[in-house]
């Protein structure tokens, strides 16, 4: 073979360096099972003491027998089981949306002069779709709203690493604006707007995530969800809701819902690995108003992945089942997990303070927060990468450095390039501590190994 291959320009463009998340999970991985006192807080892989889905696992042995008769022990249908697909549009996705799918409903069936309750039933699962997970319902979406023309995904400063991965394998790219704070405040619209307005033209969605990833933000105020919208109404573009830690919210608040004709044109992608505390099922969804996005995920997942297989998905239906047979077992699980998880993220922050006498924001909800390490300490180890890889090699404690989590917009018009600032660069100086997977008697534990590892430089 003489030619050479060319990938399209955008192909792989803002993917960069080997990330620290790679790095520090891989050596987690090993170094955990020959140190007792070695702490996971990096990914969410193991599922915490005590907590499974009421439900879930007491199906599993039955459902598989049951599948195995049946002789369908792969793959379900390209956009999940029916069933499923009705308790996951009844129970999962977020309020507001249900309601206005269900009131467009109940004027379709009275318009056809059909029975509504039945008209309802059988038309429930055209709005959701299951997914291999929450980031297979992220690239399903990023996927159906790029054109030739439209490649930009506005997305906050400070995200998911694997946000700018699924849009760069899809052809597209952020446009990060430094639009939530770790408080959740919301930036000035005019403010944001301004940013997005030399790109306007360019921008495929707004992915904006429910609880920020990594330290937590939730909007709970209304009055600043009123300047979201509004930024969300200025772009004139569908919004991606990534849902992942939906009503992971702590202190009895919640998110704040979204009006109707932003709902209209919104994606939510959700997903039950940390909501039910089983990351290794790939169990996830898409929901949304406009029915052709559900339909395009059938043909979405058929050229891709695929669909979960029947067993996992028909065991989440008999825990989803519960919140109409047992909600009380239902509902106390949620408050557990909930609970369980605020009490973590209290631990690690009061302990942070006592320990070390580092302030760190106390996460609104999800499982991850962020702990500002003060610059001369990053100073000592060289930058935050040295830091948090030597944390874990000779600290007995896996988090993620910051610099997984920053990304700017450089570059001139038509010519842009998303980068992340060098592990140098103060405003990279934090550790993200997923706590949502490390058991409650061990974060004390991990702040104290933290401590150990700085005076022992």
């Amino acid at each position: 073979m003489t030619e050479t291959i060319v990938l399209p320009d955008w192909a792989i463009k803002t993917l960069g360096k080997k990330s620290t998340i790679t790095v520090i999970a891989g050596k987690a991985r090993a170094l955990s099972v020959t140190n007792p006192d070695f702490v996971r807080a990096d990914i969410g892989e193991v599922c915490a003491p005590g907590l499974f889905p009421p439900g879930y696992r007491e199906s599993l042995e039955k459902t598989a027998r049951d599948v195995l008769k049946d002789g369908r022990i792969g793959y379900s249908a390209p956009d999940g089981e029916p069933k499923l697909k009705k308790l996951v549009f009844k129970h999962s996705i977020p309020d507001e949306q249900r309601e206005l799918i269900l009131e467009r409903l109940r004027e379709e069936a009275k318009a056809a002069g059909a029975d509504v309750a039945k008209y309802t039933e059988e038309s429930l699962p055209k709005y959701v779709s299951m997914t291999p997970g929450g980031a297979g319902a992220l690239g399903a979406a990023i996927s159906v709203f790029l054109t030739e023309k439209k490649k930009l995904y506005v997305v906050n400063q400070r995200t998911w690493q694997n946000h700018n991965l699924i849009v760069d394998m899809h052809g597209g790219m952020l446009w990060p604006v430094p639009l939530i704070d770790e408080q959740g405040r919301v930036a000035d619209p005019d403010t944001i707007l301004a940013l997005c307005h030399p790109v306007k033209d360019r921008i495929a969605a707004f992915l904006f995530s429910e609880i920020n990833n990594p330290d937590g933000a939730v909007v709970t105020d209304p009055a600043e969800q009123k300047k979201l919208e509004a930024i969300v109404r200025g772009l004139d573009v569908p919004l991606i809701l990534d849902a992942a830690y939906h009503g992971m919210v702590f202190e009895g608040k919640k998110a704040q819902p979204f009006s109707p004709d932003i709902v209209k044109k919104m994606v939510t992608c959700g997903s039950y690995s940390k909501t039910l505390q089983i990351p290794g099922e790939r169990l996830g969804y898409l929901a949304s108003y406009d029915t052709r996005v559900v339909r395009y995920v059938y043909f979405y997942n058929r050229s891709h992945s695929g669909c979960p297989a029947v067993t996992p998905q028909n065991a989440l239906a008999a825990h989803l089942s519960l919140h109409d047979t047992d909600p009380a077992t239902a509902k106390a699980y949620s408050k557990a997990l909930l609970s369980e998880l605020e009490t973590r993220r209290s631990i690690l922050v009061e302990t942070m303070k006592k320990e070390l006498g580092w302030k760190m924001s106390s996460p609104g909800g999800a499982i991850y927060a962020v702990i500002p390490v003060p610059a001369d300490v990053v100073k000592a180890f060289g930058d935050i990468d040295a830091f948090s890889i030597g944390l874990v090699e000779r600290g007995g404690v896996s988090a993620i450095s910051g610099s997984d989590f920053e990304f700017r917009v450089r570059g001139a018009a038509g010519h842009e390039e998303i980068y992340t600032p060098p592990p140098t660069d103060p405003s990279m100086h934090y550790l993200r501590f997923c706590f949502g997977f490390t058991p409650t008697d061990r974060v004390a534990l991990a702040v104290r190994n933290i401590k150990a590892f700085i005076a022992s430089r």
